[in-house]
């Protein structure tokens, strides 16, 4: 598979309606097999505009390797692809964000004060 179509996202509705973007992995008449695919959610912001928001469908602080990918295959007679040639820019900076191997825990500065005035709040799922 070439550079180019394994970064490439995809984007489809799943059976129960969720927007799902991924990069697209392999695809045969039956499945369509996506690495690290996330659920894209709309939320409407106090002024009346809409505010995108991704979740991966699973998490990889579940993982026993944080920084390994996961894959899911769906069943394309399940699914409803959406024809997009490319996505915007933005989407994909926040696509590849949540995925940066560098990048596991995200602060949250909405818990409180930090016991370290240099240091933000970290949410982690488990104790280490």
């Amino acid at each position: 598979m070439s550079e180019t179509q394994k970064n490439k996202l995809t984007v489809f509705l799943d059976y129960v309606g969720r927007t799902i973007v991924g990069e697209l992995s392999s695809e045969d008449e039956k499945n369509l097999v996506v690495v690290n695919p996330v659920v894209l959610s709309t939320v409407p912001t106090q002024d009346n505009r809409m505010s995108i928001q991704l979740f991966p469908l699973f998490f990889r602080e579940f993982l026993a390797e944080k920084e390994a990918d996961t894959s899911f295959t769906f069943k394309k007679d399940l699914i409803t692809m959406i024809n997009i040639d490319a996505l915007d820019f933005r989407l994909q900076a926040q696509y590849s964000q949540i995925f940066n191997k560098n990048n596991l825990y995200i602060p949250n500065t909405n818990l409180g004060e930090s016991s370290d005035n240099n240091s933000p709040n970290v949410v982690k799922l488990f104790d280490e």
